[in-house]
């Protein structure tokens, strides 16, 4: 069995706190808030972006790649608040059945669970309604607790590729994890 990625609609998801919904034109000034700030994007981008002109491109590229069937991205909202505070998602290898895992989240909500919520949430689809075996993520050396948070949901290091990434004015390692889906019978 392949990749089940002709999602007809874009899936909603929701966990005990947060709804996981496609980002929309509207949530260009929310996006912009974080992906503009630098302690946020230390590992995720180089540079911040400068113009909310950057926030809608980038919404848009998300949507584009969905129609595409080509990845996911989720925005990431508290219950009750109408707001984007962060996003999550993964683009595919249909042929071999894997994901390259990414996420972002304002460091307004760090250390409060919330994205280790989303996440558990996306893997859990990606594993039952794609039919997804591997996941992977690249994090910078020094992010810790991106680290922290992969060991916590059951990914493992699996490699290191040196002077992989520019952040804050270095080059910096990259460490590889991947998490297999055990509960796959098909592959």
């Amino acid at each position: 069995m392949g990749l089940n990625i002709r999602l007809h609609t874009f899936p909603t998801l929701e966990t005990e706190r947060l709804i996981l919904r496609q980002l929309a034109a509207t949530d260009a000034q929310d996006s912009f808030l974080f992906l503009s700030d630098e302690e946020t994007m230390r590992y995720y981008d180089p540079a911040p972006m400068t113009q909310l002109e950057q926030a809608e491109k980038s919404i848009e590229r998300h949507r584009r790649r969905f129609a595409q069937h080509e990845a996911l991205r989720w925005g990431i909202i508290l219950k009750g608040e109408n707001r984007v505070i962060g996003n999550c998602g993964y683009s595919w290898d249909a042929d071999n059945r894997n994901a390259a895992l990414s996420y972002i989240l304002s460091k307004h909500y760090w250390n409060k669970g919330i994205m280790t919520e989303a996440l558990t949430a996306i893997i859990q689809f990606g594993f039952e309604h794609i039919h997804l075996h591997r996941i992977e993520a690249q994090v910078a050396y020094p992010n810790l607790a991106s680290t922290r948070l992969l060991e916590k949901l059951g990914f493992q290091e699996e490699g290191r590729l040196r002077d992989r990434q520019y952040a804050n004015n270095q080059f910096v390692d990259e460490r590889i994890f991947g998490l297999i889906n055990t509960n796959n019978v098909d592959g």
